[in-house]
């Protein structure tokens, strides 16, 4: 029998997952959004129940989740540097930063997705699009800012000496 390798390439959190919840966010958004927005927006497709009377969330409920947000600033870029090579969104540069937005390839290509997990994503980005599309970037920092303690936490566990049992 010939002995299993383990596999370098990740689909969880790899550049190409991220850039397809990426595309169903810009395909629902009808703003420009820089990189910051995007991590949060990542979090917050798939992490929606986080958020107080929203669907609820696609992925599972893990301890210490709100991390995802901090280390996955450089998988989303890469994400980006995928839907760009592709000509599946635009990028605009400004004195404001970049900016990135969809463009008429988005759509389309967003159609052919049919899975089960694709309509959950469409259904969440059009939550998420319709939820925070009208906060402005300090709003929507605040709120993440307030909260990203919160998310993940309820898994923590706190080691307390007093609990060891000796035998």
């Amino acid at each position: 029998m010939e002995e299993v390798k383990a596999c370098k390439n990740f689909v969880f959190n790899s550049p190409l997952e991220i850039a397809l919840r990426l595309l169903f966010i810009f395909n629902k958004t009808s703003r420009s959004l820089d990189l910051q927005r995007l991590i949060y927006y990542n979090y917050l497709l798939v992490h929606s129940a986080d958020i107080p009377n929203s669907p609820k969330s696609i992925h599972a409920d893990l301890p210490r989740r709100s991390y995802e947000m901090l280390v996955n600033r450089s998988v989303v870029k890469e994400g980006l540097t995928l839907l760009i090579l592709k000509d599946l969104i635009s990028v605009k540069y400004s004195n404001d930063g970049i900016q990135y937005r969809k463009n008429n390839n988005t759509e389309s290509f967003a159609r052919y997705f049919e899975s089960a997990y694709s309509k959950h994503l469409q259904e969440r980005a059009d939550w998420l699009c319709s939820t925070f599309d009208n906060l402005n970037d300090k709003q929507l920092t605040q709120l993440i800012e307030v909260n990203i303690g919160k998310w993940g936490s309820e898994f923590s566990v706190i080691y307390d000496e007093s609990d060891d049992i000796n035998v």
